[in-house]
C-alpha cells in the first residue's frame, strides 16, 4: 500500500456508535474531502479501562452521570479498527490521551501495551480552585473562566504542555494553544509561552498538530495561532495537519487553508505515522475550497 499524502490524524467516533458503519462514515467523508488516510483517536476517558490515567477527583471523568462521556470497551475498539483495516480501509489506530501530572506511569503502561500507530497527547484539564479538575475547554464548564485570571490560566496551560512534551510518551501534541478556545486572551505577550513550548517539543522530538477545529470554535482561529506556528517552524518542530473531527462532516475540514498557513510559516512537509514510526511527505498547498471555508 502506498504511503498517504494527505492524512487526518485526529478524528472521533464518540457522536456515533462503536461499529463498522460509523468508521465507514468517517472514511467516506475523508475521501470526499481529499483525505487519503485517517486515524481514529478517541478520547481515552471514553474507555472504562483507561480512566485510571485520570486523578480520582476528576468528577467529569469518573462520575456516573456524565452524559458527554461514553462507557466503551477498549478491546472492542481495537478489534473494530483491526477489522476495517483487513478490509483495506486506511485507518490508523490511536487514542487521544490527556496529560495529567502524576499519572505518567499509568499512561506509559497503556502506551506500551498496544501497537498504536501514533500516540496523540493533549492538555485539557487544569487544577480546580477548590480541588478537583477544571475542563477549561468544556462548554458546560466555561463559566469558570470568569473567576480566573486569564494570564494565570495560560501560564498553567503552557507549563503542562511543556511537561507533556517532556514525558516522551507522545508522538503528537494536539491543538497546542487550545487554551484560547473561548476567545479569552492574556494581557501578557504569549511569545514567551510559544518559545518555551516549541523548545520543549523540539527537545523531545514531538510533532505539533496544526488543528483546524479552532475555526469551528468561538475563538475562530487555527490551533496554533500563526505566530506560534512560525515559532514552531523556526525551532524545527515537525507538524501534522488534523481536523479534530467529532462529526463526519468535519473530516478534512479547512485543510486547504491550514496547508496554506503552514506553508506561509515555512513548512514544506507534514508527518505520517505507522506503528509509531514517523515519516514525512511533501506539504502540497492546494487551492482553498470555498465550501470548506471555516464558518
Amino acid at each position: 500500500m502506498s504511503q498517504p499524502t494527505r492524512p487526518d490524524y485526529h478524528t472521533h467516533l464518540e457522536n456515533y456508535a462503536l461499529d463498522r458503519d460509523s468508521v465507514l462514515r468517517m472514511v467516506e467523508a475523508a475521501h470526499a474531502a481529499g483525505v487519503d488516510e485517517i486515524a481514529l483517536t478517541e478520547h481515552a476517558h471514553n474507555f472504562v479501562q483507561c480512566r485510571d490515567t485520570y486523578p480520582p477527583d476528576n468528577d467529569w471523568v469518573h462520575g456516573s452521570d456524565c452524559l458527554d462521556r461514553r462507557n466503551w470497551d477498549l478491546e472492542a475498539y481495537l478489534r473494530l479498527v483491526e477489522t476495517v483495516r483487513k478490509e483495506g480501509l486506511r485507518v490508523k489506530v490511536a487514542l487521544e490521551w490527556d496529560y495529567c501530572p502524576g499519572y505518567e506511569a499509568r499512561l506509559e503502561r497503556w502506551v506500551r501495551a498496544y501497537p498504536w500507530d501514533l500516540v496523540l497527547g493533549g492538555v485539557h484539564w487544569l487544577r480546580g480552585r477548590n480541588g478537583g479538575w477544571w475542563g477549561f475547554d468544556i462548554p458546560d464548564q466555561k463559566g469558570e473562566w470568569e473567576r480566573r485570571c486569564v494570564d494565570e490560566v495560560y501560564e498553567e496551560y503552557f507549563q503542562l504542555l511543556c511537561e507533556a512534551a517532556s514525558t516522551g510518551l507522545f508522538d503528537v501534541l494536539a491543538h497546542p494553544d487550545v487554551v484560547k478556545v473561548f476567545g479569552h486572551r492574556p494581557r501578557r505577550d504569549p511569545q514567551e509561552w510559544y518559545h518555551g513550548a516549541a523548545e520543549a517539543m523540539a527537545r523531545a522530538g514531538v510533532c505539533a498538530e496544526v488543528n483546524t477545529a479552532g475555526w469551528r470554535k468561538p475563538v475562530g482561529e487555527l490551533y496554533p495561532a500563526q505566530p506560534f506556528l512560525e515559532v514552531l517552524h523556526r525551532r524545527g518542530v515537525p507538524i501534522v495537519i488534523s481536523s479534530d473531527a467529532h462529526w463526519s462532516c468535519h473530516v478534512g475540514f479547512g485543510f486547504a487553508r491550514a496547508e496554506q498557513a503552514a506553508h506561509a510559516a515555512g513548512y514544506r512537509s507534514r508527518c505520517i505515522f505507522d506503528r509509531r514510526r514517523r515519516g514525512a511527505v511533501p506539504l502540497t498547498v492546494q487551492p482553498q475550497d470555498p465550501g470548506a471555508s471555516p464558518k
